[in-house]
């Protein structure tokens, strides 16, 4: 333990208990060594304290598209994330007035940040507010004309959702499979832009009595969101109706823009969901942080611990939402949680 407690010294500095003045150890918070021999406190092991401030200082570690940029603000007590876009007018018409490269600032929906969340869930929130609002933008750019010539944007996020759902049966796709042949989705690709730009079929190639896979070529080269330049892509369709194809279509575009987010953003340079990360090496130094054996927690070390998991999930439970629990508990026939004690209502 003497070993220990040394190692912890070159984290620790003069000014301030810890590295990071907004995340504090626990009393008796284990030190674990890693493979290349650094000394480490896990985050479990934390407690948290963010403020604006320390918000702001971990955002200032996240690189990723200059046209996305992800913003802490504070409105009264409460805490929170949004990402402001700066990009074309997807909905421009010929009357508008400004010149194609003229943008928007436009805001995202906010992403609440509980001052007690770990540094790495905070990280995350920022992960995933790009990749939604992204993929607000990837739903936009799909349009499709109709029969009457009039073009719309049949995926994006705007639809009026009541009158959809009050309206259910002018929504619903009655008309029978279509035959997947390849003539048929080339006039229906004749009907697709994206980007401003058409995009055409490559290859298709059927799987099975009801999948085929199909592969585009997008030809737009001045999107905004690059990765979609001149890119070609393969996917797979559940059925062989021309409605199958274009949900199918518009799920691999924004599989791509996931994709995209995934391998570009960056917290102080490390791409934490690229596909260039070892999986299996993910999953050993997850062992290597929580594994009991390596952790050899003292008795007051799990007091300690149990107490910081206590105040975590209890502040975390909903409240004035005793009726609801109760009702979704009963729904699966269960009076009471195994982890009851944890939450009051």
């Amino acid at each position: 333990m003497s070993d220990k407690k040394s190692r912890i010294e070159p984290l620790l500095s003069a000014e301030q208990k810890w590295q990071n003045s907004y995340e504090q150890p626990i009393s008796y918070a284990p030190l674990v060594q890693l493979a290349n021999k650094s000394w480490i406190v896990p985050q479990h092991f934390l407690r948290y304290k963010h403020t604006l401030s320390s918000v702001n200082q971990v955002l200032e570690d996240i690189d990723f598209s200059a046209h996305f940029r992800v913003l802490a603000a504070q409105k009264n007590e409460q805490l929170y994330l949004q990402v402001a876009v700066l990009s074309p007018d997807n909905y421009k018409t010929s009357s508008y007035a400004g010149e194609g490269t003229d943008k928007k600032l436009l805001f995202g929906r906010r992403w609440i940040v509980e001052d007690n969340l770990p540094t790495s869930e905070l990280i995350q929130t920022a992960f995933l507010a790009l990749k939604i609002a992204r993929e607000h933008e990837v739903r936009e750019l799909f349009q499709l004309t109709h029969s009457d010539n009039t073009t719309s944007t049949p995926f994006n996020n705007h639809h009026d959702l009541p009158v959809m759902a009050q309206n259910a049966e002018l929504v619903t796709a009655h008309a029978p499979p279509g035959t997947g042949q390849r003539h048929t989705i080339e006039q229906l690709l004749k009907r697709v832009v994206f980007a401003s730009a058409k995009v055409s079929l490559s290859a298709m190639q059927q799987i099975s009595s009801q999948q085929c896979l199909y592969t585009l070529k997008l030809h737009c080269n001045t999107c905004q969101l690059a990765e979609f330049n001149n890119k070609t892509f393969a996917f797979l369709t559940s059925d062989s109706s021309e409605n199958s194809f274009l949900h199918s279509l518009i799920s691999a575009l924004v599989d791509i823009s996931n994709e995209y987010v995934s391998e570009q953003f960056k917290y102080q340079g490390f791409a934490r969901f690229s596909k260039h990360n070892c999986v299996e090496k993910i999953g050993e130094l997850s062992v290597a942080m929580r594994s009991p054996k390596v952790l050899g927690l003292c008795s007051l070390g799990k007091q300690h611990a149990n107490k910081l998991n206590f105040e975590i999930d209890s502040s975390r439970a909903p409240q004035g939402c005793g009726q609801a629990i109760d009702g979704f508990l009963a729904a699966h026939g269960i009076e009471q949680p195994e982890n009851a004690h944890l939450y009051r209502f």
